[in-house]
């Protein structure tokens, strides 16, 4: 993975920790938004799994957080 691609996704992951509807190209393909789903941790219910997908490229990454 690119350096630039690297710091596309962080700049991305840190966009959407403290707001996930705001809108955020894909770090990969720079095409399309990325969507974006919260999974509950069923284990720690303080902590959610915030998803990122792109629907054109396939690109995904995953944020921890606690809420």
């Amino acid at each position: 993975m690119s350096n630039k691609r690297v710091m596309r996704w962080i700049g991305a992951g840190k966009s959407i920790a403290t707001d996930p509807s705001v809108k955020v190209l894909c770090p990969v393909c720079q095409k399309v938004y990325l969507k974006v789903r919260d999974i509950p941790n069923e284990n720690n219910p303080s902590e959610v799994e915030r998803q990122m997908l792109c629907d054109k490229c396939g690109a995904f990454n995953v944020l921890r957080l606690t809420r």
